[in-house]
């Protein structure tokens, strides 16, 4: 059981880890984000089945740190915090928007173009002065990740339902007649 204390507010709720998530290392002065649903009484259970946990959520692990973990930890970790204090670049910056683009978009299960112009232009205003480092200003970087939105827009209508999706799709097989959707 966790007993935490909604940010900035003296508020207190009560999540049950249970399933995969019990052995979750959480201390005492941990920051976590609950993507979940709580109860009127300020109770969220985290399990196999519903709602999400995610342990410092303000330290963005590249998916290539978690794969070279696997071989070295203390590599993967170095390499990570000596990339973290290089100059930062284009293709970085736009990475950490885009992310909290995504974030904010899959938090609010909204993928409207409406709700991502607003996130676009809350988040280039967030991130002013990193965009400035790298020479680009607030309208360029709201044209840019603007154009990245339709295909936010496709992976999330293909990947993101509340349920699983069966697609089926055409395959020809030599010697056979195509098998076709029904």
């Amino acid at each position: 059981m966790l007993l935490l204390e909604v940010d900035g507010t003296n508020k207190m709720q009560l999540a049950s880890l249970r399933g995969e998530w019990y052995d979750t290392e959480v201390e005492e002065s941990s920051y976590v984000h609950v993507i979940g649903d709580f109860d009127s009484t300020g109770r969220c259970v985290i399990d196999d089945d519903q709602n999400i946990l995610i342990l410092h959520p303000d330290q963005l692990i590249s998916a290539t740190v978690v794969a070279d973990s696997f071989g070295c930890m203390r590599r993967a970790v170095l390499q990570d915090r000596v990339k973290a204090t290089s100059e930062p670049t284009p293709p970085l910056v736009y990475g950490t928007l885009l992310h909290e683009i995504f974030q904010e978009a899959l938090t609010a299960r909204c993928w409207e173009p409406r709700f991502l112009t607003d996130v676009i232009n809350r988040i280039a205003e967030k991130h002013v002065e990193d965009l400035y480092t790298i020479k680009v200003t607030i309208p360029t970087a709201r044209e840019h990740l603007q154009s990245k939105m339709p295909e936010l827009r496709n992976w999330a209508a293909t990947f993101v339902s509340p349920y699983p999706k069966v697609r089926l799709t055409k395959h020809i097989f030599p010697g056979n007649r195509p098998l076709t959707d029904p």
